[in-house]
């Protein structure tokens, strides 16, 4: 008509969630972060109040949901807020691997929400994580740091005092600052005792400490388990570093030797006692889920070779912790190394922790500053393909 305006509909962007609690750790800094926040509007949500939050998100119109650490620490797990995701959500968005924390394949098939994660990208930061737990197991580095620091006061020579140990004893120490504000409480660690002094003690048919092994990985035999892109970066490291023969457990069949680069035995069956009787330390990089709960158990141990080492940076779940402790203290288990425990969201329970033979780190696997960075922009990508392209998103895993 004559006279008249067009009008242009703008249609809005669609919106992204990102709730937090404390502190962000987004890499809202980078330039995929700039170029995409012009179709894309980021929401970033200080949680005060976990109701209010609550009625925030089903009252909104979000259609991206990006998952933090910090929503744990204030709400819990995503599935608990599974009755207020809005009807308008297409994508829950996970900037690392793991994603046992909510059922993916109903979020699609019940509400239509696709879920990403960053599929390979973690795989070299949690390897490097594993290669320094599996040293710690072999080596006890973890008590020697503490022994040089606490036990001596600086005195190198002093230390050798604890090699050829054949038992241990429990020390009491005040804890440090608490974080609510407490008073300080006294905590009991079990401790090697000093060896006793004899002129003819050989170190060479005992080179101990508080009766545990201290030897090298080098040589080897290294069973992992779960073997994606995680496991088979930490293969690839404990073959090439330190000579280790590696077998391996893969849900969906053996891999050729021409994708992996190194040489792999694959176990198809592990009821098979020969899966277990021969090997130095074990590895697992699984998910968590009813196949892989307790997968490490008492019965399971029992094939194990006296000795055996362990290393866990996949999920607490998949280590029965009763199992475990029996098992050190009986030196079935030589030592562990252990990124990851069953009860995460309090506290790791104290007989496990504080122990010289295990090495405990709080779940850091993937926690680097390249891969905080790395992360956001797959994420970004994420985000992208399914939002503004339309697609199903770039590392899918419902």
């Amino acid at each position: 008509m004559e006279g008249s305006s067009k009008i242009l509909e703008v249609m809005p962007k669609p919106k992204v969630l990102i709730p937090y609690q404390h502190a962000l750790d987004v890499a809202d800094h980078i330039p995929e972060w700039d170029q995409l926040s012009q179709v894309v509007e980021f929401v970033k949500y200080k949680i005060t109040d976990v109701d209010e939050f609550k009625r925030y998100l089903a009252e909104s119109s979000i259609q991206g949901f990006w998952i933090t650490d910090e929503l744990f620490s204030a709400v819990g797990s995503p599935s608990e807020l599974w009755d207020y995701y809005p009807e308008t959500l297409k994508v829950m968005v996970i900037p690392w691997v793991g994603h046992d924390f909510i059922d993916g394949r109903r979020l699609r098939d019940e509400k239509g929400v696709v879920l990403c994660n960053i599929g390979p990208n973690a795989g070299s930061s949690v390897a490097d994580l594993a290669v320094h737990l599996t040293l710690s197991c072999f080596r006890l580095t973890s008590f020697w740091e503490h022994c040089l620091k606490f036990a001596v006061n600086g005195r190198v020579l002093e230390s050798r005092k604890y090699l050829g140990s054949d038992s241990t004893e429990l020390w009491q120490s005040e804890q440090g600052p608490t974080n609510d504000g407490g008073t300080r409480g006294v905590t009991e660690f079990q401790y090697p005792k000093v060896a006793e002094i004899s002129d003819d003690k050989n170190l060479s048919r005992q080179f101990t400490v508080g009766n545990k092994i201290v030897d090298t990985p080098s040589g080897k035999t290294a069973l992992i388990l779960g073997f994606g892109n995680i496991g088979q970066s930490i293969g690839k490291r404990l073959v090439c570093g330190f000579d280790m023969k590696v077998k391996y457990t893969k849900r969906s069949g053996p891999l050729p030797r021409e994708l992996l680069g190194y040489d792999a035995e694959f176990c198809s069956d592990l009821k098979d006692a020969k899966v277990w009787s021969d090997v130095d330390l074990i590895v697992l990089s699984l998910p968590g889920n009813p196949h892989t709960d307790n997968l490490i158990n008492s019965e399971v141990l029992e094939k194990c070779k006296d000795g055996v080492r362990i290393v866990n940076v996949g999920r607490g779940s998949c280590i029965d912790e009763d199992a475990l402790v029996e098992a050190l203290n009986s030196g079935k288990v030589n030592s562990c190394g252990l990124d990851v425990f069953k009860d995460e969201m309090t506290q790791v329970r104290p007989d496990l922790l504080m122990r010289f033979d295990v090495t405990a780190l709080p779940h850091i696997g993937s926690t680097v500053e390249t891969l905080m960075i790395r992360q956001t922009a797959v994420t970004l990508q994420n985000v992208e393909s399914v939002l503004v392209k339309g697609e199903g998103g770039i590392f899918p895993v419902n």
